[in-house]
């Protein structure tokens, strides 16, 4: 099994996030120039804008830090927020289901949390792989046939 960073794509955040801070502003403008909104309507409109496009920088952020990495005797997730290490004794079950959108999910479950792999790591099916060697290697619980 080799070592790899699998990282979080973030394509299906940007481009959203992208139209939202381009068009957002021209609707606000436009709006104000045609319908002359009050000054406080407008102002409260700038902030909303501001939170908004906050939220979607520190979301960029952090999914651009948000890595998987299996090694031989552990999984580990690390984001911006720090690293957590799972262990095969930690590790309750793992899962394998697809979506009602048909993407493929796997889930890793502990005695506390629920990890989720998803298609947004990059490169999905190694990672599976990798996924599905560790689980045979350790003897873990799954789904798998």
């Amino acid at each position: 099994m080799g070592e790899q960073d699998y990282e979080y794509q973030l394509k299906p955040l940007v481009i959203p996030g992208t139209a939202f801070l381009v068009i957002y502003p021209a609707t606000v403008l436009m709006l104000y120039f045609l319908t002359k909104l009050p000054a406080l309507e407008f102002r409260l409109l700038l902030i909303i804008y501001a939170v908004a496009a906050a939220g979607l920088i520190s979301l960029w952020v952090f999914a651009k830090s948000k890595r998987v990495r299996i090694e031989d005797e552990s999984i580990t997730f690390s984001s911006i927020l720090g690293k957590k290490s799972l262990h095969p004794d930690d590790i309750r079950r793992v899962s394998f289901f697809h979506t009602k959108q048909g993407q493929e999910v796997a889930q890793i479950r502990t005695h506390r949390d629920s990890y989720y792999l998803t298609e947004f790591y990059f490169p999905f099916p190694e990672l599976m792989s990798d996924l599905e060697y560790f689980v045979q290697a350790h003897g873990i619980k799954s789904n798998l046939s």
